[in-house]
């Protein structure tokens, strides 16, 4: 069988999964929710970044065992003097700020996740108001989050004991609960919008009421029936002594589901995925946006957060995106092919920053034979070093969540907080380089071959 026939075969296979997983209507909503939450993300990490790296008073920048800035800026104080000086108390206050930021946007992620969600479910099932089904999502997933905190309090005789005051444990709010609003947010928008298109259900007021007011008192008695349904699901795990929902359903799905994710024969499979769709022409990473956001994304929080130490996540995998870069640099070196000459000069601007499109369309890269191994194979070969360097504590874990556009080598630095992240980065261009020039030293004789064929028929 031909090259071109094997070709042909799988992607009469993969084409209408892909477009099946593209184009499903659920998984669009999902993706544009955690795409509208984009910019909370990178605020959060922008601040988060200024917290743990730049204003930290014995950190990498302004520490001792770093940059040691900090000396210069106290006015050469050191030690004990250093630690209780002016300059310190100053970077503490500002990083109590920047922690407030955190907490406003990694702290809530899951939180604001249900009421994006709820919004863009409620569009999608033709709903007249779809705020509403969203502030009731919101509302929904209150409900069965714990209204409670242990803490502990003094008692009159001096001692301290345990005690329970009301308000939400944040915990039930940041990365551990995605999996949790999104069941949640699916169920209750689900049942509103349902509801809200039985007419028996629906109470209309005069026309001479104004059009808010209608629209409010229409939807009343849905409102009612969807919240009495989630009060009394969390009402009855609390009867039979089960935790809250979300404790269930993370230790029943999200958490093996993120154990697992973070296995190198998973993250493999992921990439290979990823890369092997966008040698169809088809955009791998939306075809896997349903695994970044299940399991890579809240993996990403938790390390920007500090409650985990995770090493594949979406900094992980964004770091790798610029590895195309590597492909016009082996052109520029053995190329003879003008063509792939002159793409790769229009090209490598935008690879600069990531975007691959021009060479994947251009060159192309797009079902050419030539380049799948090389697209495919750096890509995970890259994965393997970072998942060797990570674990053998040569590079720190990527905390800090980096636009996908940075540059290669500052996206590393930025997403690790250590130069080692650049460097990594460089390593994987260096190998990535020579991976590709054995393959475009192949399509130059192609080209020879291709152009004495073409003088013959001349």
């Amino acid at each position: 069988m031909s090259m071109q026939k094997t070709i042909d075969k799988v992607e009469q296979m993969l084409m209408p999964l892909a477009n099946v997983v593209s184009s499903n209507r659920y998984l669009l909503c999902m993706r544009d929710s955690f795409s509208t939450l984009v910019t909370f993300i990178i605020v959060g990490s922008l601040f988060g970044i200024l917290n743990w790296v730049v204003f930290e008073p014995f950190g990498t920048i302004l520490g001792d065992g770093g940059l040691n800035l900090g000396k210069f800026f106290s006015g050469g104080l050191a030690g004990d003097a250093y630690a209780a000086s002016a300059f310190v108390d100053v970077c503490r206050k500002i990083q109590g700020l920047c922690g407030a930021v955190v907490n406003v946007t990694f702290g809530i992620f899951s939180l604001l996740l249900s009421f994006v969600f709820g919004y863009r479910l409620a569009k999608m099932w033709k709903s007249t108001e779809p705020l509403l089904p969203a502030a009731v999502s919101l509302a929904s997933y209150l409900l069965v989050t714990p209204h409670s905190i242990k803490t502990f309090v003094q008692n009159p005789s001096g001692a301290f004991e345990s005690a329970s005051v009301a308000g939400f444990p944040m915990s039930y709010f940041g990365s551990s609960a995605v999996l949790t609003s999104i069941i949640v947010t699916t169920f209750v928008t689900w049942m509103f919008v349902k509801l809200t298109k039985t007419p028996k259900l629906t109470i209309k007021l005069p026309d001479s009421v104004p059009g808010a007011v209608s629209k409010s008192f229409a939807v009343v008695i849905p409102a009612i029936i969807t919240l009495f349904v989630v009060t009394f699901i969390q009402s009855f795990l609390t009867w039979i002594g089960k935790p809250a929902i979300n404790d269930v359903l993370y230790g029943i799905l999200q958490a093996p589901l993120m154990n697992f994710s973070q296995g190198l024969g998973f993250a493999l499979a992921y990439q290979f995925l990823a890369w092997f769709f966008w040698w169809f022409g088809i955009h791998g990473h939306n075809v896997t946006a349903v695994i970044q956001n299940m399991v890579y994304l809240p993996a990403q929080l938790a390390n920007q957060t500090g409650e985990a130490a995770y090493i594949f996540t979406n900094g992980f995998f964004e770091a790798t995106l610029g590895y195309m870069i590597a492909l016009p640099i082996a052109i520029f070196i053995v190329s003879k092919r003008d063509d792939w000459k002159a793409v790769s000069k229009l090209g490598m601007p935008a690879m600069l920053f990531n975007i691959q499109e021009p060479l994947a369309f251009g060159i192309p890269i797009v079902l050419n034979p030539l380049l799948l191994i090389p697209y495919v194979i750096s890509p995970l070969l890259n994965t393997v070093i970072g998942f060797l360097l990570i674990s053998g504590g040569i590079m720190p874990v990527f905390k800090y969540v980096v636009p996908w556009t940075m540059p290669q080598f500052f996206g590393g630095i930025i997403g690790t907080g250590s130069i080692m992240g650049g460097l990594y980065q460089l390593l994987c261009v260096a190998i990535d380089v020579l991976i590709f020039i054995p393959f475009v030293k192949a399509a130059n004789a192609t080209a020879e071959k291709e152009k004495e064929a073409l003088e013959k028929t001349l």
